[in-house]
């Protein structure tokens, strides 16, 4: 009877050991947010890099498929990264500026030059971010991780990102190259409604000292889908600062 007890001893001590091993990997192998977001400031380039960006120039082709049909076009964006930008649409029926020079929202459309609030100024303004995660202090954000999730065989940390005054946003981090591959949000759409909107990322190319998708996928819920491609890109170069006002501050 020693023997046979002491035999289960044995094979409950070693049982327990594998438990205590699985458990101790598996917390060594958890990242914290801070560890993850840390980790896509650095594959963008680093906090350096992206927060020292001076200006950043870029024009693509725009694909926009609605119930209204399919048009095709050109955009332009310029901005002052974390600071300012413009927008330069262009699909040959439609044509629509929107800018934000760091304190107004403003967009040049067919209704002619109007101020800009709510989500439609967040989406202009939040276009001067290069990384998502860099400004969380300064704006009032809280971050937190989520599970992990996989999609279409890719494994993704996933990141929420709640602002003070905004929707959460949920950011999902390819685990392979840590960089953002997909967006996620819910929003008040002034036209559609509230809407889930998701954002593809990929295509990413380095520019200079830093790296950033070339592609990008717009899905708002089922009624509207934009595809871009950046064919040019360029960093630092010479940026005229009035064009960040609107028409009606310039003419003045």
């Amino acid at each position: 009877m020693k023997n046979v007890s002491g035999a289960r001893l044995q094979r409950a001590a070693a049982m327990l050991c594998v438990a205590l091993v699985a458990v101790v990997a598996s917390t060594a192998g958890a990242q914290t947010v801070e560890e993850v977001i840390a980790k896509n400031v650095k594959a963008q380039g680093g906090r350096e890099a992206l927060l020292g960006l001076k200006a950043l120039e870029r024009k693509g082709n725009v694909s926009v498929d609605g119930s209204f049909g399919q048009m095709e076009g050109t955009v332009e964006e310029i901005s002052i990264p974390w600071k300012k930008a413009r927008r330069a649409l262009d699909l040959g029926v439609f044509m629509q500026k929107d800018g934000w020079n760091g304190k107004v929202a403003w967009r040049d459309g067919q209704m002619g030059v109007q101020e800009l609030d709510g989500e439609e100024a967040n989406l202009i303004k939040q276009s001067v971010d290069l990384n998502p995660f860099l400004m969380i202090g300064e704006r009032d954000t809280k971050a937190e991780k989520l599970d992990d999730e996989t999609l279409e065989d890719v494994a993704y940390c996933v990141i929420q990102l709640t602002p003070k005054d905004r929707p959460a946003v949920k950011f999902f981090i390819d685990k392979t190259s840590d960089l953002v591959k997909r967006t996620m949000v819910t929003q008040n759409n002034p036209q559609f409604g509230k809407i889930d909107v998701v954002v593809e990322t990929a295509g990413y190319e380095q520019f200079g000292p830093v790296k950033l998708a070339t592609k990008t996928n717009v899905q708002l819920g089922d009624v509207l889908k934009i595809e871009t491609t950046y064919t040019e890109t360029k960093v630092n170069g010479e940026v005229d600062e009035a064009i960040f006002e609107s028409p009606k501050d310039a003419a003045k």
